[in-house]
């Protein structure tokens, strides 16, 4: 009994891990529905709103990830997680407590340090938990926590905004607060008991030690010097890294606004459409992604994460991109459905290729630049240049599908270019032995 429980635990890990990181993604996703009503309050256009739900977030989501990946390799994980999901929870109810741009700005910067050290601390439990023969499934499943945690932030903000919208509301001390105010407070707050539950929950395997059974420290110089020291490796991954989320941002963000402005949906009714496709073809995606990977590799193929993420991308391309562009309704609703099942469910494969590359002293540090990488171009910049086309470039609102499409295809080509750099250097890096 007490062997299948330890067997067991590892995968109880990922699924608690799954849980906080649904939360930070629900909380993270939630502005992709509430477009409308925030612009309406706060009086901003388009390119104003992008930079709340990118930039605002990213830039310190990417900046404080750094030194808390020292954190991540030196410090207790659990403790960690548990402090950062507590905060994040409490600034994701402020966005619901304040009224001007400034205000939500401020809230959305606290949202974004609260959950940067999240997954570096994940990735590198993880890896600790599991052997590289199953680590591209065990990623794939804690990348569940994207797809459920937007799709979840659609379906649920949908039907809070038109349950808020039925009566007024107010909180003591605070006044009475909006409907979309009202969203920020509900989903915060169960944030909270996550939190809590963190150290009873998991528990910190033991750190690598060196020949003399020392546990190594090492510091940002070391990080960086070993990945100039593997830079063709490292060159193509942060490509793909940060280019195929420019991509995946443009459409969460504003795949909402589109079925709005130019089908005609409902904020509620656009959130049941793509939230239920992102759930549940992003749950069928990302564990087809990390069983096709793992198969490959049995197979003696030990690019399978790279190759994977790149036939993932290609398939971004195909439904995201052409999908708002065609202009019968039923064929590009169906289209950007269907874009559930490729759009971030690669991200589990391609970052386990990123924790076979790199020593496991120094997992939590290069996760976190990784994270750097991908937040401050893909979440900073993408839905801000969506925003930017649609009012600087077309002219028109009803142009945002347009938007989406030329972003995202520039974006996607790019990023493919960097998988298959990776790819080549992966080879290169590692061998049969290793991976």
């Amino acid at each position: 009994m007490r062997a299948t429980i330890t067997k067991i635990y590892p995968w109880l890990v990922v699924v608690f891990l799954i849980l906080l990181y649904t939360s930070a993604y629900i909380d993270r996703s939630i502005f992709g529905l509430l477009v409308k009503p925030v612009r309406a309050d706060l009086g901003i256009s388009d390119t104003e709103y992008s930079l709340l739900a990118g930039f605002a977030f990213a830039v310190l989501y990417t900046t404080s990830a750094i030194p808390l990946g020292y954190v991540v390799d030196n410090g207790s994980r659990r403790i960690l997680i548990a402090v950062a999901c507590g905060f994040w929870s409490v600034m994701t109810a402020l966005c619901g407590m304040v009224n001007s741009f400034a205000g939500l700005f401020v809230a959305r910067l606290g949202v974004g340090v609260g959950q940067s050290p999240l997954s570096p601390s994940s990735y590198s439990l993880i890896s600790d938990y599991f052997a590289r023969d199953k680590l591209g499934r065990a990623l794939s499943f804690y990348h569940l926590g994207i797809p459920i945690g937007s799709g979840l932030a659609l379906v649920i903000g949908g039907s809070l905004i038109d349950y808020f919208a039925q009566g007024t509301w107010s909180l003591p001390g605070i006044g009475v607060l909006a409907p979309w105010q009202m969203v920020f407070v509900a989903i915060g707050v169960p944030g909270l008991l996550l939190a809590a539950a963190t150290p009873f929950v998991i528990r910190e395997p033991p750190r690598q030690t060196n020949a003399a059974g020392q546990v190594e420290r090492p510091g940002l110089p070391t990080v960086l010097k070993y990945i100039w020291q593997h830079r063709g490796f490292y060159l193509g991954f942060f490509t793909a890294a940060a280019f195929g989320p420019v991509a995946f941002n443009a459409f969460g963000v504003w795949m909402p606004t589109y079925l709005q402005r130019v089908h005609g949906y409902t904020a509620g009714d656009a959130g049941l459409l793509l939230g239920l496709s992102t759930v549940f073809l992003g749950i069928a995606g990302s564990l087809s992604a990390g069983w096709a990977a793992d198969v490959l590799i049995a197979r003696g193929r030990r690019d399978g994460h790279l190759i994977i993420s790149g036939l993932y991308l290609i398939g971004c391309f195909i439904f995201g991109c052409i999908g708002p562009l065609i202009p019968m309704r039923d064929p590009a609703i169906v289209m950007v459905a269907a874009l559930g099942f490729f759009n971030v469910t690669w991200a589990g494969v391609l970052t386990a290729s990123l924790q076979i590359v790199t020593p496991a002293r120094i997992r939590g540090q290069v996760s976190a630049i990784y994270l750097f990488v991908a937040g401050i171009i893909g979440l900073g910049i993408g839905p801000t240049l969506v925003g930017m086309s649609t009012d600087f470039v077309f002219g028109d609102d009803a142009a945002v599908g347009k938007s989406i499409a030329l972003v995202a295809t520039i974006a996607l080509i790019i990023g493919l270019g960097g998988v298959e750099v990776a790819r080549r250097n992966f080879l290169k890096e590692t061998t049969p032995a290793n991976t």
